[in-house]
């Protein structure tokens, strides 16, 4: 009879002990993490009561495919899009928390006599709670619906993220074998850019293949494919360096956006469950009696920096973020045990050799103790409060009301120049990004791997024109963009403006010629002259490429509606195409301004109601002149540059006078800016400065603006598709304006004139009713 492998016996043995103790935990009502801890302790080695687990290194590889499954699980759960939905509250304290706590464990371990790497390995372990402890906690003790219950998920959403991350600055440190800070920084940086290269190609990848693959993928079929992104990012990670945690969640992150997300998720957690079981033993098994009597000492003393300073930390970054000393107070005392993450980490440490063996069984134990402490917390945690109220000095609650004001008074009206240098200084770090990448991985990568393939002399300024090519998609944005909005309303507030932002532009364009030049370096080319007249003429090209641009624009909408698919298919799915047909018209705002100041511009008056309604992007729908409309057909078929030039020259009729009433059509956020700038210039009173949406305004002033917003589809055999917005010329050709854009159910207000239009998109747009109700017929019939 053939015997059966040792690693199946021991798998019974192993599964058999969880399943007796995670039971036995579940009637405590104990954290099942808990009861596969002790079934590892049970089985392990040191003790002698039951069975021992014989192969060892098969259980670890097991506990390893755990540790990658557990994270593939968890970046399912996740999705960028819950970093906007968690709030500034939630950001605050966990920054806070999360900082003071690392710091905390490097001095206690330092003070424990360990080495910097262990030191801070130890302060990574104690810087994320166990989010698995705290929703069961708070489900068995009906907490969930609190206010403070909603910070605390949102600071585990940030910690699960930021753990991620720290994961990479761990394992470089690891493969570095020291904290130097220097070469630290310059590996942490390369590693970075190839992990936003390789996140942003999957999440423009991945999920358009699915979409195209939807009707083949069964439930078999799907559950393999994921599985093999799973481990084939892991293999990637590693090949590049990162940590195969890393790469397993950022598998199942990219899933998490696109709507196969809910379905891979149930189809995987079998496995996971299966996987991570088998994880959480083999921590227990590395637990011994002697381990434990050895260290109790470090064990007590981590334990109560843990309990202690997370509770204090979390607490002080939630007053800081603006809670009430209660949510605060609650809050922290919720969030002061630490977990899984805690174990993946010590994994990762205990692997690469950097920290000692004793610190694994340490920090499981201080896990232990957190973990039992953590439901006798949050039960008194009320308590608590109140006895804190009773002993602060009243002194500290004056000083936190002051803290508040000045923070709100901060917080108060919007900076145009802040704006505009975040916008610019973002697009800017595009490009300069963009740039440095293209040489890291086609130069540096690509060109070793493919130098045997194709001569050299052909190979690198082909790499280097992929490279321009890439860059100058970000260019064409940086300088196709950069004169609306903001720019266009600091330029007309003040002259004084007008240098600081020339300055801007001329740096914009230094840096992108600077950005190439260094593309065109790296492919062979000697530092001359030529070379940056070279770099200069394709920067002045690229920056001014309407194709380029469109392109462009399809990218970022392919990744953003990939990135929220999955949210985007919800709200379609809850709403019917009556709610859908009216979302534009929900979205465009209208505003009636009377015209009443001027600017002295090119040597000659304008009118600064107008003015400023085109630095915000608005659109000019009618004019009003003594109860007349005046040239409502030319309005609507006129070019933004031919409409400036007209309504600015006092001898033609559209010429803007004193007491014509504006008609402006825009976005909300574009309308109430423009209203704010009015206010401040004292254009108009507060009593004035009100505007309606398109759908309500159409409904009070029926016979006021014959206008009409109608959505029109691109068919396959349109003569619209393939082409751009300002191409197919809707406003010349059909006096019409394009208000809005949908791309694989991604809606966007007030498009680009350079964003291409492709089969099945659909647009809306706003004409005199007549024009606008006959387009689609005009479509149909071409």
């Amino acid at each position: 009879m053939q015997s059966i492998p040792q690693l199946v016996n021991d798998l019974a043995l192993l599964l058999a002990v969880a399943a007796v103790a995670t039971i036995v935990c579940r009637r405590f009502k104990q954290p099942l993490v808990l009861g596969y801890v002790v079934a590892g302790f049970l089985v392990s080695p040191a003790i002698g009561w039951i069975p021992n687990i014989v192969e060892t290194a098969d259980v670890s590889t097991w506990s390893q495919i755990g540790v990658i499954f557990l994270m593939f699980g968890l970046g399912l759960q996740f999705s960028v899009v819950k970093l906007t939905t968690v709030g500034r509250p939630a950001l605050v304290t966990a920054v806070v928390e999360m900082s003071l706590m690392i710091a905390a464990g490097f001095a206690c371990g330092t003070l424990l006599g360990w080495s910097p790497s262990t030191s801070l390995f130890l302060g990574g372990m104690l810087a994320i709670s166990s989010s698995s402890i705290i929703v069961k906690t708070f489900g068995e003790l009906g907490l969930r619906t609190k206010a403070f219950a909603q910070l605390v998920f949102g600071v585990l959403v940030i910690e699960d993220i930021a753990g991620v991350f720290l994961l990479v600055v761990l394992s470089t440190v690891a493969v570095s074998a020291s904290v130097d800070g220097g070469a630290v920084a310059v590996r942490i940086g390369r590693m970075a850019l190839y992990l936003v290269v390789w996140f942003a190609l999957s999440v423009i990848l991945v999920p358009s293949a699915l979409k195209r693959l939807r009707s083949e993928l069964n439930d078999e079929i799907l559950l393999i494919a994921s599985i093999a992104l799973c481990l084939g990012m892991v293999v990637l990670a590693d090949a590049i360096g990162f940590s195969s945690a890393l790469g397993a969640f950022l598998a199942g992150s990219i899933l998490a956006g696109t709507v196969q997300a809910k379905r891979v998720d149930a189809l995987f957690k079998p496995i996971k469950d299966l996987f991570g079981a088998v994880f959480f033993v083999s921590v227990g098994m590395l637990v011994t009696p002697a381990a434990v009597t050895e260290n109790l000492g470090a064990i007590v003393v981590i334990a109560l920096v843990a309990i202690i300073g997370r509770s204090l930390f979390c607490g002080l970054g939630a007053l800081l973020s603006g809670a009430t000393l209660k949510t605060s107070v609650m809050s922290g005392l919720s969030l002061a045990q630490i977990g899984e993450f805690s174990f993946i980490i010590a994994a990762l440490g205990s692997a690469t050799g950097v920290t000692p063996d004793f610190l694994y069984p340490v920090i499981v134990t201080v896990s232990v103790a957190t973990t039992l402490a953590s439901p006798l917390l949050v039960k008194n945690s009320e308590r608590i409060y109140h006895l804190l109220v009773r002993v602060l000095p009243e002194s500290l609650f004056a000083l936190r009301h002051e803290h508040l004001e000045r923070a709100q008074e901060e917080d108060g009206e919007p900076n145009l120049w802040v704006d505009y240098l975040k916008r610019w200084t973002l697009k800017l770090g595009l490009v300069v990004l963009a740039g440095i990448a293209s040489v890291e991985v086609l130069m540096n990568t690509a060109l070793p791997l493919l130098s045997g393939f194709v001569p050299e002399a052909v190979l690198n300024p082909l790499l280097a024109a992929v490279g321009i090519f890439v860059t100058g998609l970000f260019l064409s944005n940086l300088f196709y963009t950069g004169r609306k909005n903001e720019f266009g309303v600091l330029w007309m507030k003040s002259r004084r403006n007008h240098v600081p932002l020339a300055v801007l532009m001329l740096a914009g364009g230094a840096a992108s010629c600077g950005v190439v030049a260094y593309i065109v370096h790296a492919a062979g080319a000697r530092q001359s002259v030529w070379m940056f007249v070279l770099a200069a003429t394709c920067s002045l090209l690229l920056a001014r490429s309407r194709t380029l641009h469109s392109w462009f624009l399809k990218l970022e909408t392919s990744f953003v509606g990939n990135l929220n698919e999955s949210i985007l298919a919800e709200r379609l799915a809850e709403s019917d195409e009556e709610e859908r047909a009216g979302w534009v018209e929900e979205r465009l705002y209208v505003v009636e301004v009377e015209a009443s100041r001027t600017l002295r511009r090119l040597g000659a008056e304008r009118s600064s109601d107008f003015l400023f309604g085109i630095a915000h992007n608005l659109d000019l729908m009618a004019i009003e002149r003594e109860g007349v409309r005046m040239g409502s057909q030319a309005l609507a078929r006129l070019t933004k540059e031919e409409l400036v030039r007209r309504i600015n020259d006092p001898a033609d009729p559209l010429g803007i006078r004193e007491g014509d009433v504006l008609t402006f059509l825009g976005t909300e956020n574009e309308v109430d800016a423009y209203l704010q700038t009015l206010l401040k210039e004292d254009s108009i009173d507060e009593a004035d400065a009100v505007s309606a949406s398109f759908d309500e305004y159409a409904a009070a002033h029926p016979d006021k603006l014959d206008l009409a917003c109608v959505s029109l589809s691109v068919e396959a055999g349109s003569p619209f598709a393939g082409k751009t917005i300002g191409a197919v010329d809707f406003k010349g050709s059909f006096g019409c304006l394009v208000v809005a854009h949908e791309h694989e159910k991604l809606l966007k207000m007030k498009p680009s004139r350079n964003t291409r239009l492709f089969p099945d998109d659909r647009i809306w747009l706003v004409g005199e009713t007549a024009a606008a109700q006959a387009l689609p017929e005009k479509d149909g019939a071409a």
